[in-house]
């Protein structure tokens, strides 16, 4: 291609502009695991191309005036420029550095981001060279680089659709690694999966465990076949138990995990309506976590609320596996009983056949002594005595953002940002009950349940009127079950509402109270496509 004088700097800018372009793309598929299905769903996506189509719209009307008016290429120059820099400045706002989960330029972002600046640099320059051969005015054939934007989104998807087969082969060479690692026979492979509690009962899993093993645990969240291959590189001959946690958002990825695991022992830790969203329909999901049953002649500790949908699933198989039923019921094979909770942590007391031993433990909440019963339970069939249970389960620490106390300056806050389903949220509020404080909670709503959204958002509002004393509401449609919710609940307390979570942080001081317990429920829309 021949390149006439100016060329070059137009194609430097485009270059400039197709990275910051793809960036807000590129952070709505990561948070999808890198699926482009349904990027055009993307309501602050669409929001954003609205404006690139309102200013392309201006610029090409200022271009073409131009031309109109036979003007010099030096005004043609500062127009482009003033388009490049507008273009610039509204992605480099889509960064999002404020968000909980910002991008995160890992290897695969990073050859995405390079991939789709590098091949929509070359489409626009064979569309130059195109509009060179067949327009022989210099001034309108540019028009070619302000038109770009419009058609980018498409763009995006196409050369993204391309590169995710080549990423999936080179993901399925790491998992068959993983896969290969983990084929050891004196190794004990532990997999942890449910709709809620998968984290936090990995975690006092793991530190129960390590009182007799050496255990290779799963880092924070890392519950995808890529998670698993990465820890899975720190795995050597030393370790005895391997923890993995499960996640699910879709059929068969908990098939998927378990192919390249291969457990022979599993918890399973609850089902509800998380994720319904995309698992399309609540038998979808039981049927999906329940794959976590098949472990053949394994063991299988599973939450005792769940007996009646797990027996029959059991019932079905061919081989029936070990399974130890854990919880606060008491006809659980192992159970918690006495339990007495409060802002301090819980007290009570394990049963095991005719056993009974007295626990007592830091961490917050009801539903975390579900969690830790299911530790427990397997820790207890893994051979580990009950004294270094007991030990490890007062030394529990609680999970970052799993109903993680602070305090500090005068409140206390329960940080539960990283909670977003139904019970998960009714057990912060029954946590914070047990303050006997001013109670504040602030929330976005609940996120991903599909048909079920609106009907668990306003049961939501219900329980927060029956606890809070000031609830402080992210606006967007899904808070507004909620607010319809404490107003039919005649909610006597104070209600604000904010544009953003940043808004509403900044004025905590002008809420907050010495001596306030403040509950953040859920954060996690910030990375979704409709909190603007």
């Amino acid at each position: 291609m021949t390149l006439v004088r100016g060329d070059w700097f137009y194609i430097l800018l485009l270059i400039i502009d197709s990275f910051f372009m793809t960036r807000p793309y590129l952070y709505a598929i990561q948070n999808d695991n890198y699926r482009v299905g349904e990027i055009f769903k993307n309501k602050r996506l669409r929001f954003v191309y609205l404006l690139d189509v309102i200013t392309v719209t201006i610029f090409c009307g200022i271009w073409v005036a131009f031309w109109l008016l036979n003007a010099k290429a030096f005004w043609g120059f500062l127009i482009a420029l003033f388009f490049f820099i507008t273009e610039f400045a509204m992605y480099f706002m889509e960064d999002l550095p404020d968000r909980k989960k910002p991008l995160r330029y890992t290897k695969r972002a990073v050859r995405c981001l390079l991939t789709n600046t590098t091949a929509s640099t070359a489409i626009v320059c064979v569309a130059l060279a195109i509009a060179t051969k067949h327009l022989a005015d210099e001034y309108m054939r540019y028009l070619v680089f302000f038109a770009f934007p419009l058609v980018y989104p498409l763009f995006f998807i196409i050369v993204t659709s391309v590169v995710n087969v080549f990423e999936k082969l080179n993901n399925l060479r790491y998992e068959k690694r993983a896969e290969k690692r983990l084929d050891r026979a004196d190794l004990i492979k532990i997999a942890i999966t449910g709709s809620y509690g998968k984290t936090s009962v990995k975690n006092f899993l793991s530190t129960i465990l390590a009182q007799k093993y050496n255990v290779l645990t799963m880092p924070q969240s890392y519950n995808t076949p890529m998670g698993i291959a990465k820890t899975v590189n720190s795995l050597d001959s030393t370790h005895e138990v391997f923890v993995a946690e499960f996640g699910a958002r879709r059929v068969g990825d908990v098939k998927k995990l378990m192919k390249i695991v291969k457990p022979t022992y599993t918890i399973l830790t609850g089902i509800n309506d998380q994720h319904l969203k995309t698992f399309k329909t609540q038998e979808n999901i039981r049927r999906e976590k329940c794959r976590i049953l098949d472990v053949g002649d394994g063991v299988c500790v599973i939450n005792s609320e769940l007996k009646n949908i797990t027996e029959s699933v059991l019932l079905s198989k061919k081989i029936i596996p070990e399974t130890i039923y854990a919880g606060i019921d008491e006809n659980a094979d192992i159970y918690a009983t006495d339990i007495c909770v409060s802002e301090n942590g819980s007290e009570f007391d394990i049963a095991i056949g005719e056993d009974v031993f007295h626990a007592r433990t830091k961490i917050l909440g009801i539903h975390n002594v579900q969690n830790i019963m299911l530790a427990v339970a397997m820790a207890y069939k893994l051979g580990v005595e009950m004294p270094f249970i007991l030990n490890a389960i007062e030394n529990l620490e609680p999970v970052a953002h799993r109903q993680q106390l602070i305090k500090g300056n005068g409140v206390n806050v329960i940080d539960d940002s990283f909670n977003s389903n139904p019970d998960g949220a009714k057990f912060a509020l029954m946590t914070l009950a047990m303050f006997n404080t001013r109670k504040v909670v602030v929330t976005p709503g609940l996120v991903e349940l599909g048909s079920r959204e609106v009907e668990e958002n306003r049961l939501l509002g219900k329980r927060i009127a029956d606890v809070a004393d000031v609830v402080l509401l992210i606006c967007n449609e899904r808070t507004e079950p909620i607010l319809r919710a404490l107003k039919e609940s005649e909610f006597g307390g104070e209600i604000k509402r904010y544009d953003s979570l940043a808004a509403c942080e900044k004025d905590f001081v002008n809420t907050l109270k010495l001596g306030d317990t403040l509950l953040i429920l859920n954060d996690l829309p910030d990375i979704y496509d409709d909190l603007k």
